[in-house]
């Protein structure tokens, strides 16, 4: 088959990741796959664009495809995309955000081919009910493919989406990168981390609405009751000073707060390896959660909080816990894992069992394949 993707941003962030691996995963099968990206601003290069080469997918560009709505724009992309419609000939077109969806949908409307238009909604809450949502999802969506099953129920009954038109699909990673049996990096001595520690790791861009103080506040009140307690915080950010290294030089952990920075490639991987649980207060730019089931694949047990789609990955109790986002529940869940080396321990196998019947990348383009066939020939 073939297939394009539209992106609109040039920035590797939020659902980026996730739209540019299925489009991989989808070529690995065999189709002819072809993305288009976001304009970037002039003199940066386009993020998106360049993932997308390193995994081998054809990118497109011509498009501006701005993460906002610009209606002059809009309306110039609009036109352009029904030329290249009428030339490709895809068999599917596939959205990935919102208005990459409403230049979509209306190109394919434009260009007579009767071209099926599908969605993928990595949010962990439901759309809102505003004239640019009410148009693409009830008036140019073939299909809705949600990473959360509340998300797919609600949002095909806010607009009048038949339920056989919407399917939830499991947010994916890459099983084979994030394998903890596999070598890679030994990163303890640059951290400071020695045999025995209990690390407690945050992956997170470091703004106060990531919810830092209800992590620094709980850790407070249990740092005495594990010697071997150090936090590992991973990312960075424009309020990092303020909502982080202020407030770590503040608390009872003091050095035993370690600042990892922004990692990549093999050197996160290995990051996450160290962790003995991840906490998640509050997702980002990323709704789909994608940190979480990262951790969960490396065997990590996460403990997060009930909001989003999280009550959705985590099985409370088996692979990881559900707290409410509070310092005192948050606390007892850290001194839980870290005195339980037993359950710990369960946990952990339980993780990676999950992700490893659930994430498959693989495992999501062939769902996603199926889609299309259904799509083409019906």
């Amino acid at each position: 088959m073939r297939i394009l993707h539209l992106f609109a941003n040039w920035k590797w962030t939020g659902p980026a990741e996730p739209a540019v691996n299925l489009a991989a995963a989808l070529r690995a099968r065999g189709h002819e796959v072809l993305l288009a990206p976001g304009r970037p601003v002039r003199g940066l290069s386009c993020r998106v664009a360049e993932e997308a080469a390193a995994r081998g997918v054809p990118v497109r560009e011509g498009l501006r495809l701005s993460k906002h709505f610009r209606l002059l724009g809009n309306l110039a992309d609009r036109e352009t995309l029904a030329r290249w419609l009428a030339d490709l000939r895809p068999d599917v077109l596939h959205c990935h955000t919102t208005n990459d969806h409403l230049v979509g949908g209306a190109a394919a409307a434009r260009c007579g081919l009767h071209l099926p238009v599908v969605r993928s909604l990595y949010d962990g809450e439901v759309p809102g009910g505003g004239w640019r949502n009410r148009r693409v999802f009830s008036r140019r969506t073939s299909f809705l493919l949600a990473a959360s099953e509340r998300v797919r129920r609600e949002t095909a009954a806010r607009f009048g989406l038949p339920p056989e038109r919407t399917l939830r699909v499991e947010g994916a990673v890459d099983l084979d990168r994030f394998d903890p049996g596999r070598p890679l990096p030994d990163l303890r001595e640059e951290y400071g981390i020695e045999e025995g520690d209990f690390v407690l790791g945050i992956v997170a861009r470091m703004q106060p609405r990531r919810r830092f103080e209800v992590l620094f506040d709980a850790l407070d009140r249990v740092a005495g009751d594990v010697p071997g307690l150090r936090l590992l915080l991973v990312g960075r950010g424009t309020h990092m000073r303020r909502v982080a290294v202020e407030r770590a030089r503040r608390g009872v952990l003091g050095e035993r707060v370690v600042f990892a920075g922004y990692r990549t490639g093999d050197e996160y991987v290995a990051t996450l390896a160290l962790l003995s649980a991840k906490v998640f207060l509050r997702p980002g730019s990323d709704g789909s959660c994608r940190a979480v089931r990262e951790a969960m694949a490396m065997g990590v047990p996460v403990i997060a909080a009930r909001v989003g789609m999280l009550p959705e990955i985590v099985a409370d109790g088996r692979d990881g816990i559900l707290i409410p986002s509070e310092p005192e529940a948050l606390a007892a869940a850290v001194r839980r894992l870290a005195l339980g080396a037993g359950e710990r321990d369960e946990m952990s196998a339980a993780a990676r069992a999950a992700a490893r019947e659930r994430f498959d990348l693989r495992k999501q383009a062939e769902i996603v394949e199926e889609v299309y066939e259904g799509l083409a020939g019906g």
